[in-house]
C-alpha cells in the first residue's frame, strides 16, 4: 500500500529559523496540531536559533569544519592551513543542515537514554518499594520432640495476631506409657523462647489421662521473633517436649 508524502516533513527547519511566509507559517501550524512526527521535529531544533545566535562567524566556520572532519567515533581531526584560512571569511552556507542534522542526531540517543535511565529508575524503586513492604507472616504448625521421656505427644498452630502471636497447642496424655506414674495428676505449661533465649509462660493446665487437651495462649512476639515452644512440667520446671519454629 503506498502512502502519500507528507509535504510538511522539511519545514521544520524552516519553521524554526523564520524563513516561513506568513501564510505558510500558519498552515504548518494547523498541520503541527494533528502530526506528532513534524510537531517532534520542530522540538528537536527549537534551540537551534539560540545556539546560533552565540556563535561568532570565526567559530562558526571553525565548526562546520569540525563537523566535517568528525570521526566515526567521535574524534576531530586539526584543521589544515588553508581550512584555517577560511575561518575568517564566515560561516558556509552548508553550517545550518549540519548543524541541525548534528542537534537531530544527538537529541535522538539522548532521548534513548532518557528513557533507558528512567526505566531504570522505576525498576529501583520498585524494587525498594517492595522490599520496604512488612513480610507478611503465615500461620505454621510445628511439631513437639521428646527432652526427657513421657507420656505427652503435641503439635502446635503458631497463627500471627494482631497483637503478637496466638499459640494452639493440641496434646495427649497416655498414662499408661509414661515411665514416671502419677504424671496424669501434674500441671503442664506452654513456654514461648525468643531469639536471645528468654521464655515466657503463656498457659498452665492440668494434663487428664488419655484425653485430647486443646491449651492455647498469646506471646507479644511476632513469629519470626520466636525460636522455640516448650511445654514443661510446672512444678519442677523440666523441659518435656520442645518445637523449634523456622
Amino acid at each position: 500500500m503506498n502512502t502519500i508524502p507528507d509535504k510538511f516533513a522539511q519545514w521544520d527547519a524552516a519553521y524554526v529559523l523564520g524563513a516561513l511566509s506568513p501564510a505558510e507559517r500558519r498552515e504548518f501550524e494547523e498541520h503541527l496540531a494533528t502530526c506528532p512526527p513534524c510537531y517532534a521535529a520542530v522540538s528537536e531544533l527549537a534551540a537551534i536559533p539560540g545556539l546560533l545566535a552565540q556563535v561568532s562567524p570565526a567559530d562558526a566556520a571553525m565548526l562546520s569544519m569540525a563537523v566535517d572532519n568528525q570521526g566515526e567515533y567521535g574524534e576531530t581531526t586539526v584543521p589544515s592551513t588553508a581550512e584555517a584560512e577560511l575561518i575568517a571569511q564566515g560561516p558556509p552556507p552548508s553550517l545550518l543542515p549540519k548543524m541541525i542534522k548534528k542537534v537531530r542526531t544527538r537529541r535522538r540517543r539522548m532521548l534513548a537514554t532518557v528513557a533507558g535511565i528512567a526505566a531504570a529508575v522505576v525498576l529501583v524503586i520498585g524494587g525498594l518499594a517492595v522490599g520496604l513492604l512488612p513480610l507478611q507472616e503465615s500461620p505454621e504448625r510445628v511439631a513437639f520432640s521428646q527432652v526427657v521421656p513421657s507420656a505427652i505427644t503435641a503439635v502446635a498452630d503458631v497463627v500471627p495476631g494482631r497483637d503478637g502471636t496466638d499459640i494452639n497447642v493440641e496434646c495427649v496424655y497416655a498414662e499408661i506409657n509414661d515411665p514416671r506414674p502419677g504424671g496424669g495428676h501434674e500441671t503442664y505449661s506452654i513456654f514461648v523462647v525468643d531469639r536471645f533465649g528468654h521464655a515466657s509462660e503463656i498457659k498452665e493446665w492440668p494434663a487428664t489421662p488419655n484425653k485430647q487437651m486443646r491449651p492455647s495462649g498469646s506471646t507479644p512476639l511476632k513469629i519470626s521473633e520466636i525460636a522455640d515452644l516448650e511445654i514443661r512440667e510446672s512444678n519442677s520446671n523440666e523441659v518435656l517436649l520442645r518445637a523449634p519454629l523456622h
